[in-house]
């Protein structure tokens, strides 16, 4: 399962890394990177994925809920093409 986050716009990078450092020792989380990593604009630059075990969605999304940095968290939607 994957879950997205946006940092805050007034978020200093500063505190953008101690999100990452912090879900970097959450138990469930694995890898924590930008969206759109060649992003230059401020708005797709604060937006980040991170890879988690099912069973840690609920502890990872109320996490970032606290975060002050972090404007919103929810888990990727997932979404299958219709054919015809």
């Amino acid at each position: 399962m994957k879950l997205q986050l946006k940092f805050r716009e007034d978020a200093s990078q500063a505190q953008r890394e101690q999100v990452v450092q912090a879900l970097a020792n959450e138990e469930g989380a694995g890898d924590v990177r930008p969206l759109f990593p060649d992003a230059t604009d401020p708005m797709r630059s604060a937006l980040y994925v991170v890879d988690a075990d099912d069973h840690s969605e609920g502890p990872l999304l109320s996490f970032l809920e606290r975060a002050d940095a972090v404007e919103f968290a929810e888990p990727e939607v997932r979404r299958k093409l219709a054919g015809p």
